[in-house]
Parts: structure tokens; C-alpha cells; sequence
């Protein structure tokens, strides 16, 4: 037991040692600039609002997959140098103040032609080009009897 105290000393000591700091020394030299950003203001916010009536919605049936779309093609501010140095996030806004990524999925309920409830989801997701933002609704089963709500988005746009 002795000897396995006397071991144990040194390595006691060591951690106990090893482990004080004393004082912090005087400030080292400030690092270099960061990177200028666009115009050198560096990163840069700008957000917008989006607002589909329900009357907006185009049904897009040309295709085996049918969806509703609709497209802001006046987006200036969304130019090729903003989307090259930043990104894009959206967000649909809720009623009860809350807002949610997209894209999303949301339960929905309708009836159908015999009065029963049925249910299907809808997938809404976006895209984005210079100048342009299209809003998408992809029912379950694509179902296309009833147009989609209308919805109000916020386009959050960061860049250098």
C-alpha cells in the first residue's frame, strides 16, 4: 500500500502543478481584416414579404405530377451577384405570428363529392433565379379539386 502511495504521489503532484495558471499576460496583436464584403459593407440583410391570394395560384396540369405555382418575376433585388456571394432562405408565415422553413408539409382536410372527409398533405417548397421566385403546392395523391389558401411568405436574403 506504501508503495502504491508513493507511486501515486508524483503524478498527483504533476496534475496539481500542471493545472495552476497564473495571471493572463497583456493582449496580443490585433489579427487581420476580415474579408470586405460587397460595396465593403460586409455582410449584408435584406427581407420581403409575398402574399398569394388563393386566386393566384396557377394549376400547372401539363405534366404527370400536377402542382400550383405561383411566380414574382419583378424580384430586382434578387440580382446573379446577390445569389452567387449569399443565400436564400424562406419561410412561410403563419397565422398565429409563428413562421415555418420551407419547403414544408401540412396535413389538410376537404370532403369529397360523396360529403366524406378526406385527408392529403401539401409539400410547398420554392425556387429562385435572378430577377425571379416561384412558390410551389404539391398535394398528396395530387389532388387538384381546391386550390391552395392563401399563403404569405418572408424572403430573407443574406450576401456579400
Amino acid at each position: 500500500m506504501k508503495r502504491l502511495i508513493f507511486l501515486m504521489l508524483p503524478l498527483l503532484a504533476a496534475m496539481l502543478l500542471g493545472s495552476c495558471r497564473g495571471d493572463d499576460g497583456p493582449m496580443g496583436p490585433e489579427g487581420p481584416a476580415g474579408p470586405a464584403g460587397k460595396d465593403g459593407e460586409g455582410l449584408k440583410t435584406l427581407d420581403f414579404d409575398f402574399t398569394v391570394n388563393q386566386n393566384d395560384w396557377e394549376a400547372v396540369t401539363d405534366t404527370d405530377e400536377p402542382y400550383y405555382r405561383c411566380s414574382f418575376d419583378k424580384f430586382e433585388e434578387l440580382d446573379k451577384a446577390v445569389i452567387d456571394h449569399g443565400m436564400v432562405a424562406v419561410y412561410r408565415v403563419l397565422d398565429d405570428g409563428y413562421y415555418g422553413a420551407l419547403p414544408t408539409v401540412q396535413l389538410h382536410k376537404a370532403k369529397n363529392d360523396k360529403n366524406e372527409d378526406i385527408f392529403y398533405t401539401q409539400l410547398i417548397d420554392y425556387e429562385f433565379a435572378p430577377g425571379l421566385i416561384n412558390f410551389y403546392v404539391t398535394s398528396s395523391d395530387f389532388y387538384m379539386d381546391e386550390k391552395p389558401d392563401q399563403m404569405k411568405f418572408r424572403v430573407v436574403v443574406n450576401y456579400y
